[in-house]
C-alpha cells in the first residue's frame, strides 16, 4: 500500500527541499520505519538502503511538499495551476488542452520519479497506474505505481 503525505512549506526553493525531507523522515516514522541515511543511485533517485522494502518519492513546490512511501517502487508529483505553454504541451505533452496539460504533466513526472530518470523517462508501460489527488485548491498531485499496488484514497498530514 502507497500512503501520501503532505505538508505546506515555503516559497523559497531551500525551504521547499528542506520541507520535504522533514516530511520524509516524519512519514517514515509514521509508517513505523526509521528512515535514517538517504542515498541516491546513479540517476539521482534518493532511497533509504537500510531499509529495502520501503519506497518512497518526493515532489515540492511553492506551497507545498508531499511524499507518496509504501512497499512498492511509486513516484509522485506536485503542481500548481500554472499555464504550460503550448509549445511544451506540443513538444512534451502530446498536445493536450491547456486544461489538461497540469495533469498530464504531473503524470508523467510521476511515472519518471518511479523509474528514477526523471519527466524524460519516456512512455510509462500499459500496467502504470496514476492516481490524482485534487485536495489541495490549486494543486494537483499524481502517484504512479505499477501493476495492481493499492494507493491510499486520501492524502494525509504531517
Amino acid at each position: 500500500m502507497i500512503r501520501v503525505f503532505y505538508r505546506p512549506c515555503g516559497d523559497t526553493h531551500s525551504e521547499q527541499h528542506t520541507a520535504a525531507y522533514e516530511l520524509l523522515d516524519a512519514a517514515a516514522r509514521v509508517m513505523g520505519y526509521s528512515a535514517g541515511r538517504v542515498a541516491k543511485t546513479e540517476e539521482g533517485k534518493p532511497y533509504f538502503p537500510d531499509e529495502p522494502s520501503l519506497f518512497f518519492s518526493l515532489s515540492h513546490t511553492d506551497g507545498y511538499a508531499v511524499c507518496a512511501m509504501g512497499d512498492a517502487p511509486c513516484g509522485v508529483d506536485i503542481e500548481g495551476e500554472r499555464v504550460i505553454s503550448e509549445k511544451l504541451r506540443r513538444r512534451f505533452l502530446d498536445g493536450v488542452s491547456e486544461e489538461e496539460a497540469v495533469l498530464r504533466w504531473t503524470m508523467r513526472e510521476s511515472y519518471g520519479k518511479l523509474e528514477g530518470r526523471g519527466f524524460f523517462a519516456g512512455e510509462p508501460p500499459k500496467d502504470a497506474r496514476f492516481v490524482t489527488y485534487r485536495t489541495l485548491p490549486g494543486f494537483t498531485v499524481t502517484v504512479c505505481v505499477l501493476g495492481d499496488t493499492e494507493v491510499s484514497e486520501a492524502m494525509e498530514p504531517l
